[in-house]
């Protein structure tokens, strides 16, 4: 397997101290740059950060040992970092404690004009915010992720490492990648990444629900909330299983699995919000099958059914997995013990990347930052990690053609009936669940519901869409007109689906003989475990990430949003962008066979690294550090409103103390006496923030100098003064919608978002690219007839 060449024969400074920074340039090494980490005289604050392992009687953090994989370190004082830099192309720096940044970036980037600066920081460069601080756990509250963890009735929790952190690495490392598009000599760029707004771009529907329904959304403990049922983690004879029926086919395929073919009979039941709505009867007869298995027997039953099923694994699990070992993932670390392992590149790209054999290569200059204008991507994909992908290539410029069935657009959505009565509801209120799936502006299908489902809209922005029946009639002709004029076909089907279809890329090739071509598939098109049906939840639970998360007192518990989907798309988007960079560098053909558990493992290298080392899944602590203490979240004074708050060290404890009454004890100075004594000391801290409005006390405490950070809601996240002051929320003027708010770009560059556009409304684009695919008009208007392109869906 050889490393990607997204960035082959640049040269890359990380003088970053954070996960997330540190991330980026672990995701750029391993796409072939060479990256030298440039560590202060002091060594990084990495060095000490969590999990801790043993080498040979030596503490070390084995986030520090996973971070630098790919990577060489250096001594590099602070006076020296600016005439360093000029030797790279591209320079990483933040902080989760961001001050002097702002001030590095500019500095950098007035002494070397042409160098990539990309600066990682919570809150971003500018806004009221900007100077905050933010560490790990911080990042799972400040994103909106949090809110949506763990029980209704208990505290939030954060999932069950710093993944969150990674995350936004992942997408600053798609920023570089992108700004190293630029053409070679030219202009340099300010990469501005805000842990806030990369993982505000992070959800699926939660903004929306927020924007076109005034609902704010909630935990649900391990259901799938308002949405989706069933779709929930349930108890085994000898474990637990992740069961997802989304999709109505899935639905009927769990009904017949589990021998409840009645519910087949209820009507009402067809849809996924009812089937929410009565998810405490449901459970009651599936968990009782399910404890009637073992999580073998559940799984393969399921999945004979067609319905998505995956074992609830530990994190020690993976490390024996066949569908992992088959496709030679692990990368063994002998220096720091016999069993110590890391994830590698979790995509593999094929022919093996070549030495450049261009000497030119012209680029498409822009004023504005569009580093893929000129690029035809031809996207088939479903659900959110794909096109997520794809939306990120087309806020990057490229010319994005989707490939839509005339039903794609009501996969988990019942058409409403038009001559039904609107049910009551008033805004802010969770719409009925007729209408609940869609969520329409004002909970209002229209007449042209397909258009106006803002979970697709959001999700598919900036593209163009060309509803075509592939397997019709003519259908398969006009595509193969459409993969001859493109650079890059994107899908995420399952391998069976890839073969449906006839898109392998050996089918593609055979059409355009040089195209990059990129696959991502739940477990990746290649092993044992490849065919298996996979949804986000599924993979949370393969990976041990689930096994990971929860309270001390508790099970596991699945992320509240379908966590994998984000990363897999972000990791996807690399890829991408690494295929391509191969392509231009040698004018071959590219393949890309990445597979989205891999991506999820990647986010929990450090603790992989940790659990190969010690033999045991690490426990799950809820909001509670292994080394830093106090850690935690806390109640405000409105019910169901909270704040994290970390304490990274005893300069940190000191100004605590002053601050919340009770805590000035002698022997609290000491970490270890602290760790113990943290029940007591929680408490004194949670009587202190009963006291005040969570952002009131994050101020208080921020402006001490502290880690704190409101658990954000959807609602805080559109109506946040800092997302607002950075442009965040974007008004797109949607056909058949009118004007919405939408989550806009997921960075900055040179202060300036991406531009973003209203995505077309089904098959709107169908003229446009069949005349560019050369069809007269008459024969776009018969095949139209013909039912193999279409504007709505046939029911």
């Amino acid at each position: 397997m050889g490393a990607s060449a997204a960035v082959r024969g640049t040269r890359i400074l990380d003088l970053s101290d954070s996960a997330a920074g540190a991330y980026a340039t672990r995701v750029l090494g391993g796409a072939g740059a060479e990256v030298v980490v440039g560590e202060a005289p002091g060594g990084s604050a990495l060095r000490g950060a969590p999990p801790l392992i043993l080498v040979d009687g030596e503490t070390r953090s084995a986030a520090w040992e996973y971070l630098t994989g790919f990577k060489t370190v250096a001594e590099v004082a602070p006076g020296d970092r600016v005439e360093v830099a000029g030797e790279f192309d591209a320079v990483v720096v933040g902080s989760d404690a961001p001050a002097g940044i702002e001030e590095l970036a500019t500095e950098l980037r007035s002494a070397h004009p042409d160098l990539v600066v990309a600066a990682v920081t919570p809150y971003g460069l500018d806004g009221p915010q900007a100077g905050w601080r933010a560490g790990p756990l911080e990042h799972w509250a400040l994103g909106g992720q949090m809110a949506l963890n763990g029980e209704p009735d208990r505290a939030p929790i954060p999932g069950g490492g710093a993944w969150a952190s990674h995350l936004v690495g992942a997408n600053a490392a798609v920023a570089v990648q992108a700004a190293l598009l630029q053409p070679v000599g030219g202009r340099g760029c300010l990469v501005d990444v805000s842990v806030q707004q990369a993982l505000a771009s992070a959800h699926q529907w939660s903004i929306s629900m927020f924007t076109h329904t005034g609902t704010v959304k909630v935990r649900a403990g391990n259901r799938h909330g308002e949405m989706h049922h069933p779709l929930n983690l349930y108890e085994c004879s000898d474990g637990w299983v992740c069961i997802a029926a989304a999709s109505y086919n899935q639905w009927e395929g769990l009904c017949i699995a589990i021998d409840r073919v009645e519910w087949l009979a209820d009507d009402s039941l067809a849809s996924a919000a009812v089937r929410y709505d009565r998810a405490d009867e449901l459970d009651e007869q599936i968990t009782a099958w399910t404890r009637q298995h073992t999580m073998a027997e559940a799984v393969a039953i399921c999945q004979e059914h067609f319905c998505p099923a995956g074992p609830v694994g530990e994190l020690a699990s993976t490390l024996d997995h066949e569908q992992l070992a088959h496709r030679g993932y692990w990368q063994q670390r002998p220096d720091l013990g016999p069993t110590a392992k890391v994830p590698g590149v979790p995509f593999r790209t094929e022919p093996t990347p070549q030495p450049n054999r261009f000497q030119e290569r012209s680029w498409n200059l822009n004023e504005r930052f569009a580093p893929l204008a000129g690029v035809r991507v031809v996207e088939l994909t479903i659900s959110w990690a794909g096109p997520l992908a794809g939306r990120l290539l087309a806020d990057l410029g490229a010319d994005v053609v989707k490939v839509e069935h005339p039903t794609s657009r009501g996969v988990a959505v019942l058409p409403p009936d038009p001559d039904a009565e609107p049910e009551p509801w008033d805004w802010g209120e969770l719409p009925p669940p007729v209408v609940r799936n869609g969520i329409y502006p004002n909970a209002e299908p229209g007449d042209e519901w397909w258009n106006r489902m803002s979970l697709w809209n959001k999700m598919n922005r900036s593209k163009r869409s060309l509803c075509l029946d592939v397997k019709s009639e003519g259908g398969r002709e006009v595509f193969e007109r459409l993969v001859a004029t493109a650079d890059i076909v994107l899908n995420n089907y399952s391998p069976r689906g890839v073969r449906s279809l006839g898109i392998h890329q050996d089918d593609l090739r055979r059409i355009k003989p040089n195209l990059v071509t990129i696959s991502m598939s739940g477990f990746g098109s290649t092993g044992p475990g490849a065919e298996a049906v996979s949804w986000g939840p599924i993979l949370d639970a393969a990976s041990g990430l689930a096994a990971t998360t929860g309270y001390a007192d508790s099970g596991p518990y699945k992320q509240g949003l379908a966590f994998p989907d984000p990363v897999g798309g972000l990791h996807g988007a690399s890829a991408v962008l690494a295929a391509w960079e191969e392509h231009c560098r040698t004018g071959d053909a590219v393949h890309v066979d990445l597979s989205q558990l891999e991506t999820l493992l990647c986010v929990a290298g450090d603790q992989v690294l940790e659990t190969s080392l010690t033999g045991k899944s690490p426990e799950r602590r809820g909001a509670r550090s292994a080394v830093y203490a106090p850690a935690g979240v806390y109640g405000g004074a409105r019910d169901d409103r909270w704040l994290t708050l970390t304490v990274y060290d005893e300069d940190d404890w000191a100004r605590l103390a002053v601050l919340v009454p009770g805590l000035d004890r002698p022997d609290w100075k000491d970490v270890v006496r602290r760790r113990a004594d943290h029940d007591e000391i929680d408490g004194l801290i949670g009587a202190w923030t009963s006291g005040f409005e969570p952002f009131a006390a994050v101020r208080v405490l921020q402006e001490a100098g502290l880690a704190a950070a409101v658990v954000a809601t959807n609602k805080d996240i559109v109506e946040d003064p800092q997302l607002a002051a950075r442009g965040f929320m974007v008004t797109l003027d949607q056909h058949a919608c009118g004007p919405w708010p939408y989550p806009g770009s997921h960075f900055l560059v040179d202060g300036e978002g991406l531009p973003v556009r209203p995505v077309s409304p089904l098959g709107g684009d169908n003229d446009d690219v069949l005349a560019e695919l050369g069809y007269p008009p008459a024969d776009t208007a018969s095949l139209a007839e013909a039912g193999t392109i279409a504007t709505a869906p046939p029911w």
